[in-house]
């Protein structure tokens, strides 16, 4: 995309925007430091005074420890620390909200007065998992809590947030998961018993994707785990994660102190995520921000030439634009013209190996977050599914063609679909890396709806056997009943969200399939929740 060359432009005073009747987000880049005792930088000798966005100022501020102390220790239930403009408040009780210090930057279009509508933020099952459950709650989160003893330690109450099983011993924590598992299939009346949680080769430092949210407070940048609710009492400025690579650690650490400095500012006052995405050996770092122009672009580039020469390996780095601020982080449930993308350093693609498949996508694409676990996961599809060469694949929500380049040697044929974007031309590009293997794959980019399927996809091969991995949201409403339409001899449904299976186990039971194992994985080890795969045949 084309960047700017207009320079930043000094942006009136506030007693000229008073008079002129001017909005602005953005306080001028030449104004006075703020003392230790005005963490807003706002002058203390003013009276209320209508703002030029109708806000109006409540006179002296507090001092930045009465900030601390008054914040509540938990906000309304809500994934994102940015409120929509309907209901921001001014209230000087609350430090960490939407970011208000950011350095004045030309966008190359404009930047509209307004913020944009923003979608309703996506709750995690660990982000929510201590509130109080309600009487009629029965997810799977609802039977693990009277399980597990709870930490007491006030340094761990952080990252129970985002990891609720870290504390305990992984054996227990097996236990726990096999227990509350069982328990919700007899709770649910879901057919057959699951099979054992199969343990990951990771137990802890697993995380090969991580993100963290930036606020901007005053100088500071704060990189959390999730929302404000999730903030230590010690007020730090970066919380670890005991599920994330120790060199995740070390990156975060360093961005943090960088992007504090006045040098990198600009940089912190438009940061929406900072992400880590690779494997155990070399990482790749993404910055999710809402503008992109010539001056944030040349500061990203500086900040990269430091990036290279820390003791860890980053191999890459990218620039993700996302104006909106939206909650989600990469490329889930973004829409594909809105995405702008742009390289920093390193290599276009990021790679995988498992069981001799080579596989390389791209940095927004997905990709499981337990590496270690991979190769298990594909194996157990595979003894489920039990190919024959007399069958044909049909590969689902496919990706970058993990499944499908890897289960290709046991098949006549693979046809594998994916909507358009990055994932699905990996999907093609890595039939290349994989030839030597055999087998014969053909990719479609396509939105998988009830309509495709029935007049677009092309029909049944003999002997078909049906591999559905759908998002965690799972499949759009038909598409269960319109694949049981193609009759494939076998269906190996693939959950990464236990709470999805109850309803999608329904409609394939009214369709006429019943399921036949039901085999758990822990591919979220700390967390509270599981891959599990089922296998489905025709009802007797």
């Amino acid at each position: 995309m084309s960047v700017s060359k207009k320079k930043p432009t000094r942006k009136p005073s506030f007693a000229g925007d008073q008079a002129k009747g001017a909005a602005t987000d953005r306080p001028s880049p030449r104004r006075k430091k703020s003392s230790p005792d005005t963490p807003f930088g706002k002058k203390e000798d003013r009276t209320a005074t209508a703002s030029p966005r109708g806000r109006a100022f409540t006179g002296f501020k507090k001092t930045h420890a009465e900030n601390f102390e008054e914040e509540p220790s938990r906000t309304p239930a809500r994934a994102s620390g940015r409120p929509s403009h309907a209901n921001r408040k001014a209230s000087p009780e609350k430090p960490f909200g939407r970011k208000t210090r950011r350095p004045a930057a030309a966008s190359p279009r404009g930047r509209a007065s307004a913020a944009p509508k923003k979608s309703q933020p996506e709750i995690s099952e660990e982000e929510s998992f201590w509130a109080p459950a309600l009487p009629t709650d029965r997810s799977f989160a609802s039977f693990l809590k009277p399980l597990i003893p709870h930490a007491t330690a006030p340094d761990t109450q952080t990252i129970l947030h985002s990891s609720p099983l870290a504390h305990l011993d992984y054996s227990v924590e097996l236990q726990v998961k096999d227990q509350g598992l069982l328990a919700f299939w007899k709770q649910h009346r879901l057919p057959g018993l699951p099979e054992q949680v199969l343990r990951s080769p990771k137990a802890r430092g697993y995380r090969t994707t991580s993100k963290r949210k930036g606020f901007l407070h005053g100088s500071t940048l704060y990189l959390l785990l999730g929302d404000k609710a999730a903030l230590p009492k010690n007020r730090q400025y970066f919380t670890a994660s005991p599920l994330e690579p120790k060199e995740h650690e070390v990156i975060y650490r360093f961005l943090q102190q960088k992007l504090s400095e006045p040098a990198f500012r600009l940089i912190a006052g438009h940061l929406n995520y900072l992400i880590i995405r690779g494997g155990y050996t070399e990482q790749a770092v993404i910055f999710n921000v809402d503008l992109m122009n010539g001056p944030l672009v040349r500061k990203m580039k500086l900040l990269a030439a430091h990036l290279q020469k820390l003791p860890v390996a980053v191999s890459a780095a990218f620039v993700y634009l996302d104006p909106s601020q939206s909650d989600y982080y990469l490329e889930s449930k973004r829409p594909a013209e809105t995405l702008h993308f742009k390289k920093l350093f390193g290599p276009d693609q990021l790679g995988a190996s498992y069981h001799g498949c080579r596989y390389q996508f791209h940095p927004t694409s997905f990709s499981q977050i337990n590496e270690s676990m991979v190769e298990t996961m594909l194996a157990r599809a595979r003894e489920l599914l039990a190919p024959t060469p007399d069958q044909s694949l049909l590969d689902l929500y496919c990706g970058y063609g993990l499944f499908s380049h890897f289960l290709a040697p046991a098949y006549r044929q693979v046809l594998a679909v994916d909507g358009e974007g990055p994932s699905i031309r990996a999907a093609e590009a890595n039939s290349r890396l994989n030839q030597k293997r055999g087998g014969q794959t053909k990719f479609l980019a396509h939105r998988i709806t009830v309509g495709y399927l029935e007049k677009t996809l092309p029909p049944p091969a003999p002997g078909e056997v049906i591999l559905l991995d759908p998002p965690r949201q799972g499949t759009l409403p038909g598409v269960i009943a319109a694949l049981a339409r193609r009759k494939p001899k076998k269906v190996l449904h693939i959950f990464c969200g236990v709470d999805q299976i109850p309803p999608s186990l329904r409609e394939w039971q009214a369709s006429g399939y019943q399921a036949r194992r039901i085999a758990p994985l822990d591919m979220f080890p700390g967390s509270a929740n599981l891959e599990i795969l089922i296998l489905l045949e025709p009802k007797a």
